[in-house]
């Protein structure tokens, strides 16, 4: 074997190992997209629910899949549905630590459906105490978590007292993911499960 084909041979080598790590180079340091930076969910859709951030009022979010099962805040995984939190109003808008107090002014609760179940779900508000003079305007959403996220309706309910319930809306989901049927029949959630935890029953 020539002096040449040696020489050739390291060469290529040496071409082979630079564009390797030229390769391995431009991977680590190349700015992530706006998607690969987000941080993945595994949710199909969520219900957001929403009044005054200053509002001391406890005011409670019911979703129920077409199985019978509500998620709220004594149930808050059930099915393929979870509450995010349980949002008392103002109230526990604040943590104390060492270094003072932390704020996130936002009352908000929000129930993310994992997966798709057929049929028909339920939406409530309810107004589990209420501490602030005055009606309480409530918004609801329900966003579309497939793809790019997507505010699928919006609906606005007043809750004027303790126990005040509403139904936001209704809307039933084909096997995939399609949404139709939506209405605003009302239909009562909370009411026997609230009664049923402050007479102490399991």
């Amino acid at each position: 074997m020539g002096l040449g084909v040696v020489f050739f041979d390291i060469m290529m080598n040496a071409l082979l190992c630079f564009t390797a790590l030229f390769i391995l180079a431009y991977v680590q340091i190349r700015p992530e997209s706006e998607d690969e930076s987000a941080l993945a969910t595994e949710g199909k859709f969520v219900v957001v629910m929403e009044w005054p951030n200053q509002s001391e009022d406890d005011v409670d979010l019911y979703v129920q899949d077409p199985y019978g099962n509500i998620a709220y805040f004594q149930s808050r995984g059930v099915g393929l549905m979870h509450l995010e939190h349980d949002d008392l109003g103002a109230r526990n808008d604040s943590i104390t630590t060492a270094s003072g107090d932390i704020r996130v002014e936002r009352n908000e609760e929000r129930v993310i459906i994992r997966g798709i179940v057929p049929g028909e779900y339920v939406v409530n508000v309810h107004m589990y105490t209420k501490r602030d003079p005055g009606e309480t305007p409530v918004t609801v959403r329900l966003y579309r978590l497939l793809g790019q996220d997507t505010e699928v309706m919006k609906r606005e309910r007043t809750l004027r007292m303790n126990g005040d319930e509403r139904t936001a809306f209704r809307f039933t989901l084909d096997p995939e993911g399609m949404i139709s049927k939506i209405n605003e029949l009302e239909k009562t959630l909370a009411g026997p499960l609230v009664n049923r935890l402050r007479e102490g029953v399991p």
